[in-house]
């Protein structure tokens, strides 16, 4: 399955006139996901919204369609009445919500009569709260969790470390992409390049393995077709329990910085 995950954004919707052009004659193959903003989850907002998404998309559906953001100041109930409406008449085929915790989601959840689909949230190794609470409710209920920044944007990949770190100003700005944090997370690293050589693979596929075997799926995004070929070799692979088990030991022993990090990333944004 191909999947796409888009968003309404301010200003002329580029991203999504890309996809609606890279999609054109294959859409039964196409698995699209979009999402509404917060400033237009009023049940206006969203139906417009849906409306501007299609055109852009040059579709006449959306598969999947996410309340991007809990926003307190619009009610659930109408934001839920609006994609109830989209899913009656098969505009939408599944209604999904993101960066919603366990209380809001189950809010949702019970407005839109029990048909929710899915929760996309911040989920990796280096991020492992939903696996308190929010993943073992989805998976009693049959709720898909979706999984994003899945790699923690590259940090467990091996490819930087305490001496080399990315010099973008996302992850220059980032607490986690600092030499101490960098440092703490090198026995992690380590363990999951001697797993991924076992079975052949690279340190990603391990990182992503263990989301999917936890029960939730990731979404990566890749930029070149070499980074897709190898992300599918994840699903050629299969982690043993005890494997599963050394990841989950080794993550037991990490303690980030985080507050106490900051003085680490100003000093990174003034000497670059």
């Amino acid at each position: 399955i191909n999947f796409i995950d888009t968003a309404e954004i301010y200003g002329n919707g580029e991203s999504e006139k890309i996809i609606g052009k890279l999609t054109e004659g294959i859409r039964e193959e196409i698995v699209i996901a979009s999402k509404v903003f917060p400033h237009h989850l009023t049940y206006k907002g969203v139906i417009n919204a849906f409306k501007r998404s299609i055109e852009r998309l040059k579709t006449d559906y959306i598969d999947l369609y996410y309340v991007h953001w809990p926003n307190p100041l619009i009610p659930m109930k109408s934001t839920a009445k609006a994609f109830l409406k989209l899913l009656n008449e098969n505009k939408i085929r599944a209604i999904g919500v993101s960066n919603f915790n366990l209380s809001k989601m189950k809010k949702f959840e019970m407005l839109v009569e029990g048909k929710l689909s899915a929760n996309q949230v911040r989920y990796s190794l280096l991020h492992r709260e939903p696996e308190k609470a929010l993943l073992p409710y989805c998976k009693a209920k049959d709720i898909t969790l979706v999984a994003y920044s899945p790699i923690d944007q590259g940090a467990i990949t091996g490819k930087y470390n305490e001496k080399n770190l990315p010099k973008d100003i996302w992850r220059r700005t980032s607490v986690l992409f600092t030499s101490i944090n960098m440092k703490r997370i090198k026995p992690l690293i380590e363990t999951l390049k001697l797993i991924a050589e076992r079975h052949g693979v690279k340190p990603i596929n391990i990182a992503l393995r263990y989301i999917i075997q936890m029960g939730a799926v990731p979404i990566v995004g890749v930029k070149k077709k070499h980074h897709v070929e190898d992300i599918i070799l994840t699903l050629e692979t299969n982690l043993k329990q005890s494997e599963m088990e050394t990841i989950k030991k080794q993550l037991g022993k990490i303690k980030l910085l985080k507050i106490r990090a900051y003085p680490y990333v100003i000093k990174r944004i003034l000497t670059g």
